[in-house]
């Protein structure tokens, strides 16, 4: 259920093309793009590490109401720039990263506006502390990548808070039933595979730490899924539906899907 924001490939993209000396729109988009992406990495750490910017490791994305508007307002900022770029004048290469980036970010806008990710949808914080590529890349020495693990795991906490403070009194059954499953299968996950990943490390100090952490991470998502199975589960409804008129719009501006939706 964790979509891979189209955002993770544009980034990927843009951050790695190697663009030729450009007429001035095609620069200015450059600019545009580079300051835009840079923005979103920050607010997406977890992202940022995966893709090698290890500035951003030991950090978790910021689930706080005001965090989120902050970035709905910076996603629509970049989609007013976006706009006022003339297509026309754009190289071919240029011109296919603007649609691309615009529908990257209209896509995000839809997901925080329409679809309400932060507020309807509970898996958003299940799925919110992925440290798997802390364990499954050798990026750094073991002991720096634990203490990363250790200050993801500590601000785990809250995203929790924040869940219960950002959530709609009535949610989508099939979404509260899919999140107790995955809260608790990670905090399985924290307990058991995570702690045998990382038999290696000898630094007793650091092991004593990740212990804590590890402990405080585990019981905050099994906590989370015994607050959404008491809490949000006996009122949850039949499941959201977003509507033909919103599902087509999010084809056309999301996906680059210009299509009638029954098709």
């Amino acid at each position: 259920m964790k979509r891979i924001p189209l955002l993770f490939f544009v980034c990927a993209a843009l951050l790695t093309h190697s663009f030729a000396a450009a007429e001035a729109p095609d620069a200015e988009l450059d600019k545009i793009a580079d300051e835009f992406i840079r923005g979103w990495l920050a607010a997406h750490p977890l992202v940022a590490t995966s893709l090698g910017f290890h500035e951003y490791d030991g950090r978790i994305s910021d689930f706080t109401r005001l965090s989120i508007d902050a970035e709905l307002s910076r996603l629509k900022r970049f989609d007013e720039r976006l706009k006022k770029i003339d297509l026309a004048k754009l190289g071919a290469r240029a011109a296919v990263d603007l649609r691309i980036l615009q529908s990257a970010i209209r896509r995000d806008i839809f997901d925080i506006q329409e679809f309400g990710t932060f507020e309807n949808n509970p898996m958003t914080y299940a799925q919110a502390l992925d440290v798997n590529v802390y364990i499954k890349r050798n990026f750094a020495p073991l002991e720096d990548r634990v203490r990363s693990i250790i200050a993801v795991e500590n601000q785990l906490p809250n995203v929790i808070i924040a869940a219960k403070t950002n959530l709609a009194p009535v949610l989508p059954q099939p979404y509260v039933e899919l999140a107790i499953q995955i809260a608790r299968g990670a905090a399985d996950f924290l307990k058991k595979d995570l702690v045998e990943a990382l038999k290696e490390l000898k630094d007793e100090k650091l092991l004593g730490a990740f212990a804590m952490s590890n402990r405080k991470a585990s019981l905050a998502l099994l906590e989370y899924a015994n607050w959404l199975e008491k809490e949000k589960l006996p009122k949850a409804t039949a499941p959201w539906a977003l509507g033909e008129e919103k599902y087509r719009r999010l084809l056309a501006e999301g996906e680059l899907v210009d299509m009638p939706s029954a098709q």
